[in-house]
């Protein structure tokens, strides 16, 4: 779902979706990696999040996800 790939023209590292849009840009692996943790941490956060408001609306009618 995101990638960390070094941009070989700057040296700095990318945060990339599958769909190879940059989500971040760092200076470091370690920096990079740190926030594709986060940011996937924070998707699944959110996603969670809309579930509930919208079981809360729609009950049972929501079946996935989870």
């Amino acid at each position: 779902m995101i990638a960390v790939v070094r941009d070989e023209a700057t040296g700095h590292f990318r945060i990339v979706s599958t769909r190879a849009e940059t989500l971040g840009i760092a200076r470091t692996r370690a920096a990079a990696d740190d926030l594709a943790d986060l940011l996937l941490e924070a998707w699944e956060e959110a996603v969670a999040a809309a579930v509930a408001r919208a079981r809360m609306k729609h009950g049972a009618a929501i079946i996935e996800p989870r």
